[in-house]
């Protein structure tokens, strides 16, 4: 590992962009690979004319980029729903609602009830397959005593079509006030400028007709 890999990090510019640093892959919505220098900036406000990166377009469209997550601890954040082989981790303050839970596995997904996660209403193998396609990061799992968390090992970032950024790997995430915020291994951060849980996707991007063309 190189040491730009090392340093990869991502810092929120107050009401602008974010700004990536270190050789980190970025693949585009239509799967091209980008190669970027090991410094650029990605749009956040979703108006830029040269999309995924910056063109400074929140200078002057109104864009509040005000940062509202949490920045506690991810264990902290985690709710548990402990069933039979497996115990689901569930962190809210992430998810970015993209529905391949509750869509695809709905006995153990359950969308409106409360407790909404029903860790015995599928086989764990079922849980642990959906689980691991969860876009967000929102959704782990614990089985056999060890935690597992959707996200590749190596720093990567996805721009997704139509959609938030997806990060995974160890990169660090940084406030525009310079605190970090603690992430795990996949996370999936705003880009059409409405989420309401910036700089995190809320699935804003589907009601107010963002587009990456």
């Amino acid at each position: 590992m190189t040491q730009e890999q090392e340093d990869a990090s991502i810092h929120i510019a107050p009401n602008g962009p974010y700004l990536v640093m270190g050789d980190i892959p970025i693949t585009n919505s239509d799967d091209r690979v980008l190669h970027p220098p090991s410094f650029y900036r990605l749009c956040r406000c979703g108006g830029s004319s040269t999309k995924p990166f910056c063109d400074g377009t929140h200078m002057h469209n109104g864009f509040d980029g005000t940062e509202t997550a949490d920045h506690g601890s991810v264990a902290g954040r985690r709710a548990e729903y402990r069933g039979e082989g497996i115990t689901i981790l569930d962190d809210r303050s992430i998810c970015a609602h993209a529905g391949i839970c509750t869509n695809n596995l709905a006995a153990a997904f359950k969308l409106g009830a409360e407790p909404w996660i029903d860790p015995s209403g599928a086989e764990a193998e079922a849980i642990k397959a959906i689980i691991d396609r969860c876009l967000s990061g929102a959704l782990a799992y614990a089985k056999s005593g060890a935690q597992t968390q959707a996200g590749g090992e190596n720093d990567a970032i996805t721009l997704l079509k139509e959609g938030p950024i997806q990060v995974e790997g160890s990169v660090a995430l940084s406030s525009s006030d310079d605190s970090p915020y603690t992430i795990p291994v996949r996370c999936t951060l705003c880009r059409c400028g409405g989420s309401g849980n910036k700089p995190f996707c809320d699935g804003s991007h589907w009601g107010n007709d963002f587009t990456d063309s």
